[in-house]
């Protein structure tokens, strides 16, 4: 057995690209500007972004990383990425792209919180670009002059879709820009990196026979060929809910490295404010829940309603010292376009009937009812509150609070109302603001100091965590309020919340112990669910992908990356160069003598993930021979890989001449047409994987000669393959499209 292979590295390179991060006058300067701060929150949010860039890829380092921050719901992630810009900024990164999620006004929001937050027009240190597709050619000349004629640090925040990740890709491979990239440090920060950004193909995938048909989702496959434009790149993403990220294929480029934990705040509230009940029971269940079938106004809605409208009474009009300016509620149904505006209608002809009442003459038996009404949801709303004002001064407000409450039908589509995506609410241009949708409401939309939350709806089968979590608006920084704050869900989702919760703070607790993501993977039981809930969606997940796959000859020829290949080979083989056997010493011609050795698997994998290509079958080929190696590696049957060197004799101007077939080198020789010799099939073993090294030069049209590359043939022994059995679970999620 072959002993250990070392890892080429370069001068200087170490496992953590940065020891030392620099804390310049960008950071300082923002980190400075966040009065919200304390100055222990600010030293938090610097070391974190810290940490963060510490596992990046260091300018003029041609290497690429994909690490992860994970943080809670609505708990300020924005900040943590925004200092981390800085930090970059500072340490000599030079480009930065935001894939700012999949709506126009997320992508809106953090365009103008970037330009606003790095004072982008008031100094020298930044230029933004925006989003427009139509700029590329314009970009493509203002984007080299910036890289030769300034330092500052160019800001690209994008859409997550096709055609802005397309206009990127464009502009970034375009010749001005990349005989420019060689030596910049670039950073691409992926936010709600769970959403879209994964091979939603990849469980289809798992049952083809041929890689070469394997499909990639637009987003995922226009990630990829962004990356792919950059020497040097880190891959940040960003995410409340890593379930995802955590469980793809290891191998995957999105399949992040190093993880940091962000702390939320102070005065922040998630999951375990709402739902641990030993100080305050904040969370109600709703017992008549809406059938869409049978559409009939749920009471508990009317509840809902009442004490929403009362807090507003307390906490806008009399309690004042709370600084709280307006209060929000969301009522959020079950996803369909019809449910939305049958909840909008019930909230309107409610406010309005209400207001027509509690302005009737006294002593009207409908005025005192509405009234004991509005008594009722006082002393619910204001239970916890120890220095509640009397019902009676609550009651003077009401009309106004009635009056001055603005309704908003929130959601993609709908014939009769006008969308209003939360950068478009006014917010304070009322005491109060009710937001009735559905899917919209969800991931990345920001609901100003919400306190009331209405959610009937409910999941097919299991759930999934990852999607119920990010429709948590209710989490947040809501300390100020936080005795005032309702939600109102199913006995079902409450059950499952309580199972998140549980399971959310076990996840953060072992991975701020581990280093490593491979030090927390060793630790998977903690991903471990209650049986109500499922971690993530299954069409992400690709661990079946090896079985069907693993048979017989595959070619791998690289030519993009011919020089970074050739360095790696070459260094292997002279590694093993005193321990080869040839396999066929009897052989005279050159041109099929061969010879092989057999290595530790672990030392392969440590090579061959080393080994770069830049087309998505090689690469989706990469990825399924590592996974089945550690599959190996685990069985220990067999231990070692057999290593093949194929016509090792030729050298130079001897090589072997092969050509191209729709731009891939045919790397195989058969046999002789009058069968005296064997053909390069031949040359296998059937109790491991065989991996024959091609050395030659291409003869097509346009290439020069004088090239020579490497590349493999993989023998998959069938035996080897039919041992790998592995086993997903099918989940249901209730995520219409509106």
């Amino acid at each position: 057995m072959g002993e250990r292979i070392s890892i080429i590295r370069k001068a200087g390179e170490s496992s953590h690209h940065f020891s030392k991060t620099i804390i310049g006058d960008r950071t300082d300067a923002f980190i400075q500007s966040q009065q919200k701060l304390d100055e222990e929150g600010k030293i938090t949010v610097v070391s974190e972004a810290q940490n963060v860039l510490k596992h990046c890829i260091a300018p003029g380092v041609k290497e690429t990383i994909t690490n992860i921050a994970v943080g809670y719901i609505q708990s300020g992630k924005t900040l943590s990425y925004t200092t981390l810009s800085t930090l970059a900024a500072d340490n000599g990164f030079r480009i930065i792209i935001y894939l700012t999620g999949v709506t126009t006004s997320l992508n809106n929001q953090t365009y103008g919180r970037i330009q606003k937050d790095l004072n982008v027009n008031g100094s020298d240190w930044y230029a933004i670009f925006e989003d427009n597709p139509r700029n590329v050619e314009s970009d493509i000349s203002e984007v080299a002059n910036y890289l030769k004629y300034s330092d500052c640090t160019l800001l690209f925040p994008a859409m997550k879709q096709q055609q802005h990740i397309e206009r990127l890709t464009r502009l970034f491979d375009s010749y001005k820009v990349k005989t420019l990239l060689d030596n910049i440090g670039v950073l691409i920060i992926d936010d709600e990196a769970d959403q879209a950004s994964f091979n939603t193909y990849a469980k289809k995938n798992k049952g083809k026979e041929d890689w070469e048909e394997d499909e990639q989702s637009r987003i995922y496959s226009c990630i990829l060929k962004l990356r792919a434009t950059f020497p040097c790149l880190s891959y940040i993403q960003y995410t409340a809910t890593p379930q995802a990220a955590f469980l793809i294929d290891s191998n995957d480029d999105l399949s992040p490295r190093y993880h940091t934990v962000l702390t939320p705040g102070k005065g922040y509230t998630g999951g375990k404010t709402f739902f641990d009940y030993s100080k305050m029971r904040l969370v109600n269940e709703i017992q008549d829940v809406y059938d869409k079938e049978n559409p009939i106004q749920p009471e508990s809605l009317v509840d809902a309603l009442l004490q929403f409208l009362v807090s507003v009474s307390i906490l806008v009009y009399i309690k004042t010292d709370r600084g709280i300016k307006s209060l929000s509620m969301m009522v959020h149904p079950d996803g369909s376009v019809l449910s939305n505006e049958r909840f909008y209608t019930w909230v309107k002809n409610k406010l309005d009937l209400w207001l027509n009442t509690i302005n009737l003459q006294d002593g009207d038996p409908g005025k005192i009812k509405l009234i004991d009404e509005f008594r009722k949801a006082y002393e619910e709303i204001s239970k916890y509150d120890k220095q509640r004002p009397t019902f009676e001064e609550v009651q003077k407000h009401l009309n106004f609070v009635i009056l001055k409450t603005k309704l908003h039908l929130v959601q993609s589509k709908t014939e009769s109302l006008k969308v209003a995506p939360e950068n478009d609410i006014k917010w304070d241009s009322a005491p109060s603001h009710i937001l009735v949708g559905a899917n919209i409401l969800n991931r990345g939309f920001t609901v100003e100091n919400l306190s009331m939350t209405y959610m009937p709806r409910l999941t097919k089968g299991k759930a999934t965590a990852d999607t119920i979590e990010q429709r948590c608006r209710f989490f947040g920084y809501k300390s100020q309020y936080i005795d005032y704050c309702r939600v109102f869900l199913p006995k079902k989702s409450i059950e499952e919340y309580e199972a998140y919760v549980k399971h959310e703070e076990l996840m953060h607790s072992t991975l701020k112990k581990c280093s490593s993501l491979k030090e927390y993977a060793d630790q998977l039981s903690i991903l471990h669910l209650s049986d109500n809930l499922n971690p993530t969606r299954t069409n992400i997940l690709s661990h079946a992908i090896v079985r069907s796959k693993m048979s017989g000859w595959r070619s791998m020829g690289s030519i993009a990356y011919r020089e970074h290949n050739k360095i790696l080979v070459e260094h292997l083989l002279s590694q093993l160069q005193e321990q080869f056997e040839v396999i066929n010493p009897q052989m005279d011609n050159p041109m099929r003598k061969h010879r092989f050795v057999r290595v530790d698997i672990s030392a392969f994998i440590e090579f061959f993930k080393r080994i770069q290509y830049d087309d998505m079958p090689n690469l989706a080929r990469k990825i399924a021979t590592i996974q089945y190696l550690y599959y190996l590696q685990e069985k220990k049957d067999p231990e070692f890989v057999y290593i093949i060197e194929v016509a090792y004799e030729l050298k130079g101007n001897s090589l072997r001449k092969r050509s191209l077939t729709d731009g891939k080198p045919v790397l195989m020789m058969g046999r002789t047409p009058d069968n005296s010799l064997p053909g390069d099939v031949e040359f296998k073993f059937e109790d491991s994987i065989c991996f024959q090294i091609h050395h030659y030069t291409v003869t097509s049209a346009g290439w020069d000669s004088n090239k020579d590359f490497y590349s493999f043939s993989v023998y998959y022994p069938e035996k080897l393959g039919n041992d790998y059995i592995s086993v997903e679970q099918d989940n249901d999620d209730d995520d219409d499209d509106e």
